[in-house]
């Protein structure tokens, strides 16, 4: 038993799911506990145990409002608020409701390497399809999960959806930690610089679009042809006075890439033919040079960071090289196409080396 209960906490403050596979693991290797009836107690003993110590470490840091990965897993907290306010939903049952709060994040499917590296690194979570949009699902539910990811990601978030987030913390508050004496408290806002932490990373994972637009020579009336590297942000909803709650955000956003804030009609992609938008969009040279100052110090982690590293390229031979483009430098033309032709829905090839630095 100490054998296993040093084995576990050495691991569970900084990486449960990592300090509980440690434990099967060590339980696999011991049969006789689940053979021999004189060590029944022993076994019930070393199953509960993780749980048993998971709730401890997760009560005692209550009282301070420090979680159990709140150190180096603060960048964690930001990027999945980013994510949670892009493509999250926070559910907050009705009173008197048997249900639980839950939290999930939705991923198109081809990022579900992702989903997975997030539920492994939190160490809890479960993912489900979702068939007819071609998307996984990694939903968060338990008692000790939700407070765990809530206290990671409390007092990170920059939209209205912090209005959710507030609401699931008086349900915790209320109906999980007021018997105990503890409480989570309600953090404002994050109006910290975009670039002091990734939750710019987090929300691009979940809302950006990253695209290279080329104007052919022959088809530019100057003869001479374009190339513009872009980078957009959208947020659209159909109440337009949610739609104006999202307009500081945005804008503090379209600010940073240094480019305008736009009000984007939608009308055109969205069968309701009534969806506005807030739009921020880069597409001049200095904000390619901040964007990749940016997600160079706070990388995305969806299949949207290979479609970043052919832009990347691209910014490369335009930007840093300096290679001209015209009429006798179609060279450059095809290098760029090709990337081009590498990216977003026409990419084939998915190589997911990047979460090998996941927030490790």
């Amino acid at each position: 038993m100490q054998e296993l209960l040093l084995l576990f906490t050495s691991y569970s403050f900084t990486h449960l799911g990592e300090g509980i596979s440690r434990c099967n693991h060590w339980l696999s290797e011991k049969p006789f506990l689940t053979y021999t009836s004189l060590n029944k107690l022993m076994y019930s003993l070393c199953i509960f145990l993780p749980r048993i110590i998971l709730r401890m470490h997760t009560k005692l840091n209550v009282e301070n409002n420090e979680f159990l990965m709140y150190l180096e897993d603060n960048q964690l907290g930001y990027y999945l608020a980013g994510l949670i306010e892009a493509d999250g939903s926070i559910i907050v049952p009705k009173d008197n409701s048997k249900n639980t709060p839950t939290i999930s994040i939705s991923f198109n499917i081809e990022d579900k390497p992702l989903a997975n590296c997030i539920k492994s690194r939190l160490g809890f979570g479960s993912l489900e399809m979702i068939e007819n949009k071609n998307a996984v699902r990694l939903t968060i539910r338990g008692k000790y999960n939700i407070i765990t990811l809530v206290s990671l990601i409390n007092g990170k978030f920059r939209t209205p959806k912090i209005d959710k987030l507030h609401k699931v913390i008086n349900y915790i508050n209320s109906n999980w930690l007021n018997v105990e004496g503890n409480f989570i408290s309600l953090k404002f806002l994050d109006t910290s610089p975009l670039n002091n932490n990734s939750w710019l990373a987090g929300f691009s994972d979940g809302d950006a679009n990253l695209g290279i637009n080329i104007t052919w020579p022959e088809k530019a009336k100057n003869g001479y042809g374009q190339v513009r590297l872009t980078f957009e942000l959208v947020q659209s909803r159909i109440d337009s006075e949610h739609l104006e709650k999202y307009k500081s955000i945005m804008k503090t956003i379209s600010i940073f890439l240094k480019s305008k804030l736009e009000n984007h009609n939608l009308s055109k992609f969205d069968r309701t033919g009534k969806q506005k938008a807030w739009r921020a969009r880069i597409t001049n040279k200095e904000g390619a040079t901040v964007l990749v100052n940016y997600f160079d110090n706070f990388p995305m982690f969806s299949s949207k960071y290979l479609n970043y590293q052919d832009w990347r390229k691209a910014y490369e031979i335009l930007i840093i090289r300096k290679e001209h483009i015209g009429k006798n430098k179609l060279n450059t033309y095809n290098n760029i196409k090709y990337l081009k032709d590498s990216m977003n829905k026409k990419r084939f090839l998915f190589n997911w080396d990047h979460l090998d630095n996941f927030y490790k």
